[in-house]
């Protein structure tokens, strides 16, 4: 298989998944792939005519779950899973602030298996005591355990007739110790996604040194740093994945010392010890420390040769200028390198691997960013899919709090640099296109990720559309063409300057992470889901509400919100039970949807959509 080829399927094939028709998506990862494009191109029952239907079949509410702990980390979920001799159609696994992880039943709603991964003498953090005053688990009562995405390896499966009978869930929780003084844990698990039992464990830590600079990841950073960030798996021929963890902070200047940090680690062949591989930080030198890892709770994405894409928050730069293809990502005025403010191409490679940056991009206004608090990192990258044909064909997206997009040509040297001058080196950027206000320019974009959709071969040149819901924005959909067009103002790759389409609805801050889904690659009729959660926002907390929209259009199909009209709104019953939680995605997978929430006596629910 050809590298173009590789490129293009590397979020469809998930290697020993199941291949049975129409329950054949394993969703093992943030937005369902490492390109972080949010495409399910394989969901032949949540049709548009099943989403609008109010007569027979149609989507409604058909589970809430009661579970412990508020649900931020998205659900994941794999079909055809052999449990205790029974075949299960598909199993959602869950994961939670009070630091449980859960394994249901889709079809029935039934808990299969459940962890806590609390161990004696110690509880979850608590937002409101914990955090200096930072409340970011909002709302009430803020308890602080799972809080970025996990991710499953499934790639050592060998279930027979098309069902999963082996795997590894990975997870980060945070744990302190109830006796004084307390000391703060954050722990990596790797769990049986089959029986739920724990295969090996590591509390996490290191050093990171450059020869004149180390720096210790110990308790009072375990306690700083936000682990809200996805984790991904790089495969590894033969072996277990590099599982890589990120984090931010909590609240910034509340909370410091806190770093951008990046730490791999891996499950030994007999899946019974965890090591850590390599560990990173992303702005080392700058006493101010900064650069946070946490892209809207998105992960770092991954191309088909195991690069790693990412974007950092708010700190110092001291790369040099340089111009493309010349890029010089480790030159700098000063050693280490300080990568604040900067998207950036990484490589774990070597023996001991090692992470190593081989190209960047920062802005050339990374100071006065720096000083209104709209960091490039606040939002996710997004690997577009392959161009075969374009110019050219390997390409990036991705807006912050600025909300202006950019698009980064991803091949080795051409990503940007640092221009120092007024102007950035990108294929394109769109200033201010996802931000409701322009004058001042003040935290007024993105606090998510964006999503992908394509059908067929594009007609009229174009290959397909990206769509960013921002933070008092209604959702807008970018119509993408890889050899320009009149309304792109570029000769080669570049979006639409302005939006192809938006939906009627605004949503209310931080703004929805979008997700697509449709029956087949070659269909026109694919859905944008969202979560409107800006009762999240409240310290008491409201309703979070599911919106479906046409594709194509940004039509409503359908919405749990009793003022969506003229949407398709069975009833009040429909609506997700719990309070809304910042940053959640829905998942789409296999003819449901699942929406994570937090409130109630258990303090969680899983709801689960589907038709029937």
């Amino acid at each position: 298989m050809g590298a173009a080829a590789r490129a293009q399927n590397i979020d469809t094939i998930v290697t020993g998944c199941p291949t049975t028709s129409g329950n054949n998506v394993c969703y093992t990862t943030f937005q369902g792939g490492v390109s972080r494009r949010g495409f399910n191109p394989n969901e032949p029952t949540l049709t548009q005519a099943m989403v609008t239907a109010t007569t027979g079949k149609h989507l409604h509410k058909q589970f809430s779950i009661q579970i412990n702990g508020a649900v931020y980390a998205q659900p994941l979920v794999l079909p055809n899973v052999v449990i205790s001799g029974a075949t299960y159609t598909d199993v959602v696994y869950v994961a939670t602030e009070q630091d449980a992880v859960y394994a249901i039943d889709a079809a029935t709603g039934k808990i299969i298996w459940r962890d806590n991964l609390v161990p004696t003498g110690y509880t979850s953090l608590n937002s409101s005591t914990d955090m200096n005053g930072c409340t970011t688990i909002l709302p009430p009562p803020g308890d602080i355990g799972i809080t970025g995405t996990p991710v499953i390896d499934i790639s050592q499966n060998t279930g027979t007739d098309n069902t999963i009978t082996s795997g590894v869930l990975y997870l980060v929780a945070r744990t302190k110790t109830k006796a004084s003084p307390v000391t703060y844990v954050q722990t990596l698990y790797a769990i049986s996604v089959i029986d739920g039992s724990i295969k090996a464990s590591i509390a996490i830590g290191g050093t990171y040194s450059n020869g004149t600079v180390s720096i210790t990841f110990d308790s009072d950073y375990a306690h700083n740093q936000n682990q809200r960030g996805a984790l991904v798996a790089i495969p590894v021929t033969g072996q277990n994945p590099q599982v890589v963890i990120t984090w931010g902070a909590h609240c910034d200047s509340a909370n410091f010392p806190y770093n951008g940090w990046m730490m791999a680690y891996q499950l030994n062949s007999a899946q019974n010890a965890l090591t850590q591989t390599s560990i990173w930080t992303s702005v080392p030198s700058n006493t101010s420390y900064e650069g946070g890892i946490w892209q809207g709770a998105s992960g770092p994405a991954l191309d088909s040769s195991g690069h790693i894409y990412l974007s950092t928050g708010n700190g110092d730069v001291n790369v040099n200028v340089s111009t493309p293809p010349n890029d010089k990502p480790t030159s700098c005025s000063q050693t280490p390198c300080d990568y604040g403010n900067s998207i950036l191409r990484m490589q774990l490679a070597g023996t001991p691997p090692t992470f190593s940056v081989q190209d960047f991009f920062t802005p050339f206004d990374w100071k006065s960013r720096n000083n209104f608090d709209y960091d490039l990192g606040a939002g996710g990258v997004m690997l577009l899919p392959f161009q075969s044909s374009g110019n050219p064909q390997n390409l990036l997206a991705q807006a912050g709090k600025e909300g202006s997009i950019y698009l980064l040509r991803v091949d080795k040297g051409y990503m940007g640099g640092y221009n120092g001058g007024n102007a950035d080196q990108v294929i394109q950027y769109l200033k201010g296109a996802v931000c409701y206000q322009i004058t001042p320019v003040v935290e007024c974009g993105i606090w998510g990720a964006p999503a992908w959709w394509t059908y067929g071969t594009g007609g009229t040149n174009y290959s397909g559309y990206a769509y960013w819901g921002a933070k008092n924005l209604p959702i807008l959909q970018f119509k993408f063409y890889p050899n320009g067009n009149t309304c792109t103002g570029t000769t080669g790759a570049g979006f639409c300057t302005t939006p192809s389409a938006q939906s009627a609805h605004t949503f209310g801050w931080p703004g929805p992470t979008p997700t697509v889904s449709s029956p087949s690659n070659a269909s026109s009729k694919g859905i944008v889901w969202a979560i409107d959660t800006r009762n999240a926002s409240s310290q008491n907390g409201g309703p979070a509400n599911l919106w479906a929209f046409d594709a194509a259009t940004l039509t409503c199909l359908f919405t749990t919100d009793g003022q969506g009209a003229p949407c398709t709104r069975i009833s009040t019953a429909d609506q997700p039970v719990g309070v809304a939680v910042k940053f959640t995605v829905p998942t789409v997978a296999n003819g449901k949807v699942f929406i994570g929430t937090t409130g109630g006596p258990a303090q969680g629910y899983l709801n689960i959509y589907g038709i029937n």
